[in-house]
Formats: structure tokens, C-alpha cells, sequence
């Protein structure tokens, strides 16, 4: 089982991951900024006064904001306090609850959100179990313990499509006559909207044909329903524009969009999630590093999301997403007036639940977008497109999910200052992050891993090596591994059927080790002539592992390896699992040899 942490994750989906959404505590009522008791039922009216309020859109000055059953009952200049529970958010901006345009929602994402201050997620592909109690759950101003979850539902792919590869069942689309059923089979589910994939140019994976994605578009605004699309190239992005797409979730950054493509963008009212983040993590830049160290972010990533932000996409940067290709794009449509939206296709590598959307706020700064109009595109703007009434915005009869900020204005990184958080009306306690792994380095007390002595069980016996390839991720890849004469022997053959392709040799524990005492990992290697890669596993691993490669120039001499843990970008060194040692992406067959590998000081 812990083999299959080892994983990597695409543009669009991180590694998929099932399992019961948890829950914050029970929320209570604060003074902004601190516990105290649960907010009780006889208190029926919460009052936050002099707040400077962002409505959604702008600025419109102080005001007093009233809170009743969920909702905002009242809004002015002055309100007195009666039987009110009091806020005072002097010196405080307060802002609608924030929504991310474009999540992959699963496990505890909905909490995570929340805690920091995402009080709604629009999901990009979900399978049908996961969106089943999402409408009556968002119906409710009951629940207060997670953000609210608008989806997809089940996305539009063929056959060995982006979207197949995470091992969950996908009713793929094949022709244009499917179109129909399979639209009104998403509806009847209770999708939000339709999203399509359509990449035929991408050289990964197989894509809808043309016609197809355009019988798909045709019979969902037959029946009133938008349709948005995952491309990653502009002339795709160009192609579904002619063909009546509403919304593309990210933006192509492969070349400069024409001025065409924007003229026609802005005369057909489309909107546009650029998912800046995403692109940022694929081109290798350290936006979600260093947001992960943020002294507002950092108190309260929970385990695995500092190592999430501090990934990337595969260990190289990948071609046509560029990001400054992508913030030109996004200042060009955003000039011309096409409405752009923020979302952090939250958790592929670079990004994690809740805080990777205020990163997204930032880059959306830097592309061109004042304070208001990114902090806009996070609240009122996507809640506007996707016809989220009562939601991301601060009016009479709303939603009373808001954010007050602990800043007297807006600016580019204002909206991680966070004070306080309401949900329907509730102001949660966020968690905070949780305590180091207790230290149990004595078990690993000289570093020994594996000299393969003793087979394929470390020195230590508390770690056992195995093969690992995409098989697990159903790709092509084949990995086989054999104790030899007190050394480890691994036959990987790396194929095409897996954008990020691997085979290799990996080794876990069932137990969770400190080894921050150590500085390096060492080993010795003989094999063919090319690029390796190393990668390391946390049990609070979320996202694919941080990863260092190596390269082998000399196929007929041992060679020594040394690669400090502290390179290992986003590891959390007193949580270590295991490692994986393999070959890929290039493809082609692979023999080498392993011995020796150890932790030194």
C-alpha cells in the first residue's frame, strides 16, 4: 500500500485520494482572533461593527454587518447592539467568504479550505459518490465545519484521456451521437456544469475529437448549462472558442493569445480560471515554497502541505507552461475586459487546499489585476459566472460566510492576514498546525539503510525493498527487482502510456522515522549511462514526493552518490517512510545495481 504514495501528478488532477472528509472541531464564536466558548443557542444576533467592507466587487467604506440565522440580515453605517453578540473590527477589512474557481475536492480538502478562509470550492471533476450530499449539505445554513462544494461531476474524456490515469471509473465519450445521454446522465447526477478535456495536441494523451467536444457543448446549453474546458494549448483554446465554449479552467501559456482570440473572447462573455499557480509549480518557479513560509500561511498548514506547496510537476519544467507566457496572456484578456477568475487547482504539486488560493490572488497582481479586481475574482466575480447566489459577496440577504482581515486595506497579500472567519454565520476556530513527530531516530541510530547483506529487509530491519513503476497509475512501465551477490539488482523498463513515466526500486517502513540528525543520503550505483531520480516519503505525504535526480555518465565503474536531505525541497524530516530510487522519464530499458545506502551526518 505505501508504494502507491509514490506518485505523480498531472496539470489538471493531483493523485486522487479517498477517504472520509474530516471535520474541525465544533466552531465557536470569538473575538476576532481568539478562542472562546461555542456559540450558544440563545445567542440569536452577532454584530460586527466598523468594519472598512469590500462588498465582493469594491470597497464600500465602514459599515456595521448584522448576522442572523446564517445569513446577513442588516447592513449600515450605524447598528446598534441591543441583545447582539459584538464584533468590533475596527481597523479591519471584512470580505465575503472566498471561493476557489477550480479544486480537485477530495478527502479533507473542504475543511482545509475553510481554515483558511475558502468558504466555497468549484471542484473540476469529481466521481459521482463524491458530489452526492454536496446539494443538500450547501443548502443548509446548519453546517459550519467545511466549505461548500459546487462540482463538475464525472468530466468529458475518451479512452486513455487526461483523466483515466488516477485509477478511478470514468464513463468516457467517444462520438458526437453520445453527447446527448451522456450530458443528460451528468445533469441527473447533479453536476453544477459540464468540463471537457480537450487536448489534441498535447502529445500526452488521447483527446475528444472536435465534433465531439462540440455535441457536448450543443446539448448542455440545450439544457441551460455551461460548459467549461481544460486545454493547454491556444490553438485548442482558439478551436472550442469558434465552437461556444463559456469558460476555459486554465490558461494556455504555450504561445501569446491574438488579439482575435481576445476580441472574440470579450464579444462572447466567456470567463477565464488561469490557475497561475499550477503553471507556476509546472515551470519549476517557487511560488508555493515560499508561500509555505509565509508567517500568516505557515502557523496553519496542516501535515503535508508544506511539502505539497514546496513539489513541483515533474523534474523538469514542462513544455508550453510558461508563466510569464501565462501572465501576459491573462494582463492582455484583462485589459480587453474578459472576466478572469482565481483558482488554484488545489493539490497538484505547487499548491495546497485553502492557502494556494491566495497565492493565486498574488499572481493575478502580478498579471496586470488591481488589489480589488484580484481579491473580486476570488469572491464576487466566481460567484457571478457560476451563479452562486448569495455567495462572495456582502449584501442583505447573503450568505453570512465572510472573512475579516487583520489589515486596514487591500493589498496584494492582505488576504492572508486573517482575523477572523465566519461560516453561515459561525466564526470557526482554526486548527493550527500539529505537533513535530515525536523523535525515534534511535532506531535508525548509525544511518545504516541497506547494504543488502541480508537481502532485500534493511540493516535495521525495519524497512523492506520493492519494485515501483506507473503500473500503479495504469501506465506501461515495468519494474522488477532481485537480490544479487549482497547487492540490489533492478530491470526497469520505462514505456509511453504515463506523462510522467518511472520504474525503479523503492523502500518503506510501516513506521514513521526522525532522521533530522542526518544531512545526506548516500549510496553506491552502476548502470547505464543517463538521468536518475531519488525521491523521499513522508506518512504525512499529500502530493507527489520531493525529488532530487542524478546523473550517471560512466555505465562500466561504481558510482558514489551523495544528495543532501536538505535539497529535497518541501521534506519533512522527521517524518520519513521510505524512498524510491528509479529511471524515466526518458524511456528505454534500464539495468543497474545499488549498494550501501545510508544517512550520514
Amino acid at each position: 500500500m505505501l508504494q502507491k504514495t509514490f506518485y505523480f501528478a498531472l496539470i489538471v488532477c493531483a493523485a486522487i485520494v479517498f477517504s472520509v472528509l474530516l471535520s474541525l472541531p465544533t466552531p465557536s464564536v470569538n473575538e476576532a482572533g481568539s478562542a472562546q466558548e461555542p456559540l450558544t443557542t440563545n445567542v440569536e444576533l452577532t454584530l460586527i461593527k466598523n468594519a472598512s467592507v469590500f462588498d465582493g466587487k469594491t470597497l464600500i467604506g465602514l459599515r456595521d454587518i448584522e448576522l442572523r440565522d446564517g445569513l446577513i440580515s442588516n447592513i449600515d453605517q450605524s447598528i446598534e447592539a441591543d441583545n447582539h453578540y459584538v464584533i468590533d473590527a475596527k481597523n479591519r477589512v471584512l470580505i465575503p467568504g472566498l471561493i476557489d474557481a477550480h479544486t480537485h475536492s477530495f478527502g479533507d480538502a473542504l475543511w482545509l479550505s475553510l481554515n483558511f478562509g475558502v468558504t466555497s470550492n468549484i471542484d473540476m471533476f469529481s466521481p459521482n459518490e463524491l458530489i452526492s450530499n454536496m446539494h443538500e449539505q450547501r443548502a443548509s445554513v446548519e453546517y459550519a465545519d467545511q466549505a461548500d462544494l459546487f462540482s463538475a461531476g464525472m468530466l468529458a474524456t475518451v479512452d486513455g484521456g487526461h483523466g483515466t490515469q488516477f485509477g478511478v471509473s470514468v464513463e468516457t465519450i467517444s462520438s458526437p451521437d453520445q453527447a446527448e445521454q451522456w450530458v443528460s446522465k451528468r445533469l441527473d447526477e447533479g453536476s453544477d456544469f459540464i468540463k471537457l478535456v480537450y487536448m489534441p495536441y498535447s502529445g500526452f494523451f488521447k483527446s475528444l475529437d472536435r465534433a465531439t467536444a462540440a455535441a457536448i457543448i450543443k446539448h448542455a446549453h440545450n439544457r441551460n448549462q455551461k460548459v467549461l474546458a481544460h486545454v493547454s494549448s491556444f490553438a485548442a483554446a482558439q478551436e472550442l472558442l469558434d465552437d461556444g465554449i463559456d469558460g476555459f479552467v486554465h490558461i494556455f501559456a504555450d504561445e501569446i493569445a491574438s488579439t482575435e482570440f481576445i476580441e472574440q473572447a470579450k464579444r462572447r462573455n466567456i470567463f477565464v480560471i488561469p490557475t497561475l499557480s499550477v503553471i507556476s509549480s509546472a515551470a519549476h518557479h517557487d511560488h508555493g515554497q515560499v508561500l509555505s513560509e509565509d508567517s500568516a500561511i505557515k502557523p496553519y498548514l496542516q501535515a503535508g502541505q508544506a511539502q505539497q506547496l514546496a513539489s513541483k510537476i515533474g523534474s523538469h519544467k514542462l513544455p508550453g507552461f510558461d508563466l510569464e507566457t501565462a501572465l501576459e496572456n491573462i494582463k492582455l484578456l484583462a485589459q480587453a475586459g474578459v472576466p478572469i477568475l482565481a483558482g488554484s487547482d488545489a493539490p497538484n504539486p505547487g499548491t495546497s487546499y485553502g492557502a494556494s488560493l491566495h497565492q493565486e490572488i498574488e499572481l493575478l497582481i502580478d498579471a496586470g489585476l488591481n488589489a480589488e479586481q484580484a481579491l473580486s475574482a476570488a469572491s464576487g466575480g466566481v460567484a457571478q459566472h457560476f451563479d452562486l447566489e448569495g455567495r462572495g459577496i456582502i449584501e442583505v440577504g447573503a450568505r453570512a460566510d465572510l472573512v475579516m482581515l487583520d489589515d486596514t486595506e487591500i493589498s496584494k497579500r492582505s488576504s492572508r492576514n486573517i482575523a477572523a472567519i465566519f461560516k453561515n454565520g459561525k466564526q470557526i476556530t482554526r486548527k493550527r498546525a500539529p505537533k513535530a513527530t515525536p523523535d525515534n531516530a534511535s532506531g535508525l541510530a548509525s544511518g545504516e539503510l541497506s547494504d543488502f547483506e541480508n537481502g532485500l529487509t534493511s540493516n535495521s530491519g525495519k524497512f523492506r525493498w520493492s519494485k515501483t513503476d506507473d503500473s500503479m497509475v495504469d501506465g506501461l512501465s515495468i519494474a522488477a527487482v532481485e537480490h544479487q551477490q549482497s547487492l540490489l539488482a533492478v530491470h526497469a523498463q520505462v514505456k509511453s502510456g504515463f506523462m510522467f513515466p518511472w520504474a525503479g526500486a523503492n523502500v518503506f517502513s510501516e513506521t514513521a522515522w526522525d532522521i533530522s540528525r542526518f544531512s545526506d543520503l548516500e549510496f553506491r550505483f552502476k548502470g547505464e549511462a543517463g538521468s536518475y531520480r531519488v525521491m523521499l516519503f513522508s506518512s504525512s505525504l499529500a502530493g507527489p514526493p520531493p525529488s532530487q535526480n542524478f546523473v550517471i555518465e560512466d555505465s562500466n565503474d561504481w558510482t558514489s552518490i551523495k544528495l543532501a536531505i536538505n535539497d529535497f525541497n518541501g521534506f519533512n524530516s522527521s517524518d520519513f517512510i521510505g524512498l524510491a530510487i528509479v529511471a524515466g522519464p526518458a524511456l528505454g530499458e534500464f539495468k543497474y545495481q545499488l549498494d550501501g545506502v545510508k544517512l550520514t551526518k
